[in-house]
């Protein structure tokens, strides 16, 4: 499988370590550009963000809809093999859920993940009825079609739900270009259909939340650093989406400092 990989390496021999970031449903590597991946690498690590299959500019075939989270769990395999070297997993929302089914698979080569506003452990059920509580119609017409194409089109319904309040208009129109759709089987797989099994990790792990996070709630992300057993840091006022948002460097710098000890 073809995958887009942007990178930004170091010298050779002269980085602190390796770091792949893996997006969230609906995105594809650019989430990481423009914030995250400079600012990893100023601090002197190699960074690498990969498109899964069927997004940004990687390969495509015609079965986005039901493209398994096992899939996306083959292409991190993939870029790691790739790699060649030891990293830490960056995953946000489905990017951390593929992170934990990886690591149920191997921690080969794993340094340790970070889980950011991740897909929790347990399932996304709490989800289902926000959604249907907030947006009755639009949840409606998104389930009978396999696609949240009908919620993503909505601009107001958008920002509710990925963004803070105070995120800028003026964005909308890029990011909103920026999406697109997303596996449903791999909706279903977070909802319920295939959670990863939580064991006590080997590795490092770190676990992110957001204040109001529509999408994965602060409840959510608590009971899965219990499973873990890790204290999560939680961020004020920040929203599901916070790596776009204007305060993205405080828990840059928070994540930063457990790279450090690792």
């Amino acid at each position: 499988m073809k995958l887009e990989l942007i990178k930004k390496l170091q010298p050779e021999g002269t980085e602190k370590g390796n770091i792949l970031f893996i997006h969230g449903a609906c995105m594809a590597a650019w989430v990481w550009e423009k914030n995250f991946m400079p600012y990893f690498f100023d601090q002197g690590y190699n960074v690498y963000a990969v498109s899964l299959r069927n997004h940004g500019a990687s390969e495509k075939n015609d079965q986005l809809r039901w493209t398994s989270v096992l899939d996306y769990v083959k292409d991190i395999e993939q870029v790691i093999h790739e790699i060649g070297k030891p990293v830490f997993l960056v995953g946000h929302s489905m990017g951390g859920f593929i992170s934990q089914h990886y690591i149920n698979q191997s921690e080969e080569n794993i340094k340790g993940i970070i889980l950011l506003c991740s897909a929790p452990s347990h399932g996304s059920w709490s989800l289902a009825g926000r959604l249907f509580q907030k947006a009755p119609l639009q949840f409606m017409i998104s389930t009978f079609r396999f696609s949240w194409l009908p919620i993503m089109n909505n601009r107001k319904l958008l920002k509710s739900v990925m963004l803070s309040p105070d995120f800028p208009d003026e964005r909308m129109p890029t990011l909103a270009s920026q999406l697109q759709e997303e596996s449903f089987l791999a909706f279903l797989e977070m909802l319920f259909w295939r959670l990863p099994k939580v064991k006590k990790a080997t590795v490092p792990v770190m676990i992110v939340g957001a204040e109001n996070d529509f999408l994965v709630s602060m409840k959510d992300t608590v009971r899965m650093a219990v499973s873990y057993g890790v204290e999560p840091l939680l961020i004020e006022n920040a929203s599901h989406c916070f790596m776009l948002e204007p305060e993205w460097e405080n828990t840059a710098d928070k994540i930063n400092y457990f790279l450090g000890l690792h």
